[in-house]
Order: C-alpha cells, then sequence, then structure tokens
C-alpha cells in the first residue's frame, strides 16, 4: 500500500503546464488510485515520528486529527498552491472563514489596514464591523487608484487588501502597481481572486504576499460545496494555519474531495464562461433596456486597458443596469426562465442576483452608490450553456420587464 504523505507545495508537476497541474497537482496514489480517495476519518494514528513532526510544525501539514488537516484538505491546498505557484497554503470549511482567519491572523489590537469599499460584503462587514470591535483600524481607499492607498496608510498600517476584480462592480486592481507599494511600505499584500482564478491571473508572480479564493466559486464549478483556500508565503501561512485550528474553521474532507474533482477541469471551463460572458456583454451593450454594462472585454469598460496587463483573460462574470431602477431589475430577473435567480457565482449554470437584496444588502446604500451598485444593478455569473439560449432568455426577461 502507498503511503499518505501530507505535502502542501506539490513539485512533480512544476514544469507542466497549467492545465496538466490542475489535473494532477497534490493527487496522492493510493492502491494504485488515479483519484484521491476520500478519507473520512476523524483522527489518525499518532507515532513518535508524527508526534516529533507535530512539535516542530505546531501540527501544520501533519496528519493526526481533520480539525487541523486531512488527507482531502492537504490535496486540494496543494493543488491550489501549485496553480498560484506559492509556497504554502491551508484549506477552509468556506471562503469567509479563509479571509477572517488570515486577517485576524495577521492583525492585531492597534493595527491598521486599507482596503477598498468595492470589496465583497462579506468581507465589508467584517472590516467595517467586527475588526473595529478588536481595535484594528481600517480605512477604505480606491482601488482604482494605488495613490490613494498610498496616501491612506498609516504608522500603524500592517495589511494592504485588494480584490483583483471587485464583486460585483469588476472593478480591476492593478495589482503590480499594490504589490509595489506594499513592498516599500514594508506592509502585507493580500488579495482575493476569486473572481479571476489562478487560470487568469496568478498575484503572487506580480508581488503578492497572499492569495485567497472562495472554491465554492470557479475552482469548483459545480455549486455544490463551501471551500476557501489561502495560499502564499510559507512564514505566514503557518499563521493562517493556527487561526483556522483554533476557530475550527478546517475543511470536510467529502467537500474536499470535490474540489479537487472540481479543479480538474477549471481549464476547460473557464474559456467558456469568459466567451459567453464577452458575447453578452457586447449584445447587451447595445440594448436600449440597458443603462451600462461592466464587463473587462468591452473598450468602454473603464478598467479594459488594466484588465489587458493584469486579468488578460477575462472573467465570465457580468453585471449590468437595468432602466428603470431596481424595481425593474428584479421584473427582470424574475422573468429569466433559463438563468438561475440565486447568490454565489462561478458554476457551470448561470446564476443571477440583484446585489441590494443579496451580497450587499447590508452594505449602507450611500457605500453601494458609491461604489458602482446603482439602482437597477444586475450580476450575472455566466455559465456553460449555450450563448443563445442564454441571450434569448435575457432579451424575453428585459422585454417583460418593460411591459410591466
Amino acid at each position: 500500500m502507498t503511503t499518505c504523505q501530507s505535502r502542501v507545495m506539490d513539485d512533480r508537476f512544476a514544469d507542466k503546464e497549467f492545465a496538466t497541474k490542475v489535473v494532477w497537482s497534490g493527487t496522492i496514489n493510493v492502491e494504485g488510485s488515479a483519484t484521491t480517495p476520500i478519507f473520512t476519518t476523524s483522527t489518525y494514528q499518532l507515532t513518535d515520528e508524527k508526534y516529533r513532526r507535530w512539535v516542530e510544525t505546531g501540527g501544520q501539514h501533519t496528519l493526526l486529527y481533520s480539525r487541523y488537516s486531512s488527507v482531502n484538505s492537504e490535496v486540494v491546498s496543494a493543488k491550489v498552491a501549485a496553480l498560484e505557484g506559492a509556497e504554502d497554503g491551508e484549506t477552509f470549511a468556506s471562503g469567509m472563514s479563509a479571509i477572517s482567519s488570515t486577517l485576524l491572523s495577521l492583525l492585531s489590537q492597534g493595527d491598521h489596514v486599507v482596503t477598498s469599499a468595492d470589496i465583497y460584503g462579506g468581507t465589508y462587514g467584517l472590516m467595517t464591523s467586527e475588526l473595529p470591535r478588536y481595535g484594528i483600524e481600517v480605512t477604505m481607499a480606491d482601488i482604482r487608484d494605488p495613490s490613494s492607498f498610498e496616501a491612506a496608510i498609516k504608522e500603524n498600517t500592517k495589511v494592504l487588501y485588494v480584490e483583483t476584480i471587485t464583486n460585483p462592480v469588476l472593478k480591476v486592481c492593478d495589482l503590480e502597481a499594490m504589490a509595489a507599494l506594499s513592498k516599500k511600505h514594508g506592509l502585507i499584500s493580500v488579495v482575493d481572486n476569486t473572481f479571476a482564478t489562478p487560470w487568469a491571473c496568478r498575484p503572487i508572480s506580480m508581488g503578492f504576499d497572499l492569495v485567497i479564493h472562495s472554491g465554492t466559486k470557479f475552482l469548483n464549478g459545480h455549486t455544490d460545496l463551501t471551500a476557501g483556500i489561502v495560499v502564499g508565503r510559507k512564514d505566514l501561512i503557518k499563521g493562517v494555519f493556527h487561526f483556522k485550528t483554533r476557530f475550527g474553521g478546517a475543511a470536510d474532507p467529502m467537500m474536499c474531495y470535490l474540489l479537487e474533482r472540481g479543479m480538474k477541469t477549471l481549464h476547460a471551463r473557464m474559456p467558456i464562461h469568459v466567451s459567453n460572458a464577452a458575447e453578452l456583454a457586447r449584445r447587451l451593450e447595445g440594448h436600449d433596456s440597458i443603462e451600462s454594462v461592466n464587463h473587462l472585454s468591452l473598450p468602454g469598460f473603464a478598467d479594459h486597458e488594466v484588465a489587458r496587463r493584469i486579468v488578460p483573460k477575462g472573467t465570465g462574470m457580468l453585471s449590468f443596469s437595468v432602466r428603470g431602477g431596481d424595481e425593474a431589475a428584479l421584473r427582470f430577473v424574475r422573468a429569466l426562465e433559463v438563468i438561475f435567480e440565486a447568490t454565489s457565482l462561478g458554476g457551470v449554470e448561470s446564476l443571477v442576483e440583484c446585489p441590494f437584496n443579496t451580497s450587499h444588502s447590508f452594505v449602507p446604500e450611500e457605500v453601494r452608490y458609491e461604489a458602482g451598485i446603482v439602482p437597477g444593478f444586475v450580476r450575472i455569473s455566466v455559465g456553460i450553456e449555450d450563448v443563445e439560449d442564454l441571450w434569448s432568455d435575457i432579451d424575453q426577461a428585459l422585454l417583460k420587464a418593460n411591459q410591466s
């Protein structure tokens, strides 16, 4: 029987292309298995070697108890670390668990973080409601303007936090400039790369210290699990690991098995997501019922040029504003027959939501408007269905929205 070795940085395929890495990196062969089996055990045999390793590492990447690590969680972190070109990684029960554990591992009372109001609604809530309760200061800057981040830096600033592509306005962060700014001021740079995925963007190659993913989304791609991953510098990941164990954010082995399986088709799914989204954006831009369209592929989109440099492959996310405000947007969403109204994103099926009553419902209205989430705003996670069917659905729903 092949011994299952816990390893976070799998270098067996280091010289291979992305498609090969996404299929094989991290996968553990047991009794000749082509895929990693599901290890549902909650505890593993304690040996002298494992105890020695436990003492040396504090339990990280040591198979003793599944609240710390499991075979399947190690496989997932190994695969994402390989795809992102990271030294180390940890897997979590959700994206928010990954985000909160990362920030709490880096920040202490009296510290300061610079971020943007354009971030995901859950992260915004953490930054504005929870971190200040622990004596941690947060300043919001303009994600499109690195100089505004620099102007917000104080003596006690420790972390710079951004998203590669913001949720849901799709503003593109100049990661190269932000990483350089962080290094200039001795800050720890953290980026949520969920909307881009390592298929489209690898922030570590641009100088970032830590990269976060909601594995629930494009990495998994099948809308059947929740997960989070953090990869990056080994010394920082060690601290993140301790917060994962103390706050109980460990990932379930079955979920990790599904996530590994989902990731194996990432390179095959993403080009369809992106091409479908770009085609829908092009058609929406000329529709009489639409005020504005946000997509990286559109030459008139504010971040088109920076996107060509930072995320040249694009994204499967699309957002736009329907004429008539939120009521018209809701009529449009409720009239859709193929595209499914639900929160979340990144699955093979197309999902639609109005952020004002879902992901950003608890973000103050004035903050939403300033960020670009204006009345009538709709976000679509474009799936891999036939693009003509998707367009027919959108077109008929817009017609019905205008008739009401």
